[in-house]
């Protein structure tokens, strides 16, 4: 696959197009983050407030300008409901630039003003004048130098690059980084590496936090104190067993499966370039893209042409490429077999073709060893 590479490209986004030559430079590029919306939050409480209602320990955040952290909120029962990036600025009172899914923006404010009680804190809207950047899809190199001023490493991994809450018109935006890139782009580059983004990705009190990985992503901390829905939280990780995750996957036409399994497994870490020359042959109008749609239930094959279980569901995508939540006992006996796994229940309409991405802990999955397992989280 890898050997159409220049067939391809020109049907790719420029970034990634950018990125898949082998002649790539090492600026990142830059995309204004429109999915996103800035919730500001400040007040002598603030730190407090924060470190009871969300996921990882933010407690470093009391210091002016403290590095960005990435965190959820859940529900009582240990559900996700939001995810936010938190942006401490340089104000003397704790002050805090939030970084959210603007298709959930309502729901957080509503839901922070609940839990803000009498405390004297401040939340307010301020997505009018502040915008989410980010650079990515640079060489190794660029992704792990220093930021510029304004700007942190994205906390959940260095491959995504860089991270900002920047006021509207600010020059910083653009300066520094390659050519400008649309914030599908920037999706598209993060689903290589396996990673979900905010309420339009992880469906809002339906699943836990780690079966999207957030506990690989400095996203929970399993030290702090009390905090909503820690006790599944907890107990999930202390049993230590995770059967289900979300894993990045390109899907192809029936019958070009196998092939690319052992491609993807023999990549090792370049199979996300792998997966992006793959996904484009097939065109965003191929059928196997047309089956790649969100909620699509994913199956295998049973041993003896029995009937085919369900083994995940689709949560994300893009053309042929996306993201889907997936038992890791069925991932590991496909990567065994070589078989891929399937969409469509009937005829397949697509093969679908999962990796593990290169940041996963090796012990991931090894708990489903014997099998694909029940239902426990």
């Amino acid at each position: 696959m890898l050997a159409q590479g220049h067939a391809v490209r020109s049907s790719l986004p420029a970034a990634l197009r950018r990125w898949l030559s082998s002649g790539a430079a090492g600026e990142l590029q830059g995309a204004c983050l429109e999915n996103r919306g800035v919730i500001r939050l400040a007040g002598p409480g603030l730190v407090q407030f924060l470190q009871g209602l969300v996921t990882n320990d933010v407690s470093g955040l009391e210091a002016p300008g403290a590095p960005a952290q990435y965190a959820a909120i859940l529900n009582a029962q240990g559900r996700y409901l939001h995810d936010l990036f938190l942006h401490r600025t340089a104000a003397a009172e704790p002050t805090v630039l939030a970084d959210v899914d603007a298709a959930g923006k309502e729901d957080l404010l509503r839901l922070l003003r609940r839990y803000r009680l009498r405390q004297k804190l401040d939340i307010e809207d301020v997505s009018a004048t502040h915008q989410v950047w980010a650079r990515f899809a640079g060489t190794p190199d660029a992704l792990r130098a220093p930021p510029p001023p304004g700007w942190a490493p994205d906390p959940r991994l260095w491959q995504l690059g860089l991270r900002a809450v920047l006021p509207v018109g600010d020059s910083s935006s653009s300066s520094g980084s390659g050519s400008s890139s649309d914030w599908r782009e920037h999706r598209r580059w993060r689903m290589l590496f396996g990673v979900a983004e905010g309420d339009s990705e992880i469906p809002t009190g339906e699943v836990i936090p780690l079966e999207f990985n957030l506990d690989g992503l400095n996203g929970i901390s399993f030290k702090k104190g009390c905090y909503v829905g820690q006790e599944l939280m907890a107990r999930t990780h202390f049993k230590g067993v995770v059967r289900k995750r979300l894993m990045p996957f390109v899907a192809v036409p029936p019958g070009a499966g196998s092939s690319l399994m052992h491609q993807l497994e023999a990549a090792g870490p370049a199979a996300p370039r792998a997966a992006v020359a793959a996904s484009e042959p097939a065109g965003s109008d191929s059928p196997a893209a047309a089956a790649v749609v969100p909620g699509a239930p994913v199956f295998a094959e049973q041993p003896g042409g029995g009937k085919r279980k369900q083994v995940g569901v689709v949560r994300v995508t893009d053309g042929t490429l996306g993201l889907a939540v997936l038992r890791l006992g069925a991932v590991e006996a496909a990567r065994a077999t070589g078989q891929p796994l399937l969409l469509g229940e009937g005829e397949a309409a697509a093969e679908l073709c999962p990796w593990r991405p290169d940041w996963w802990p090796g012990s991931w999955g090894k708990e489903e060893a014997g099998g694909s397992g029940g239902d426990g989280e």
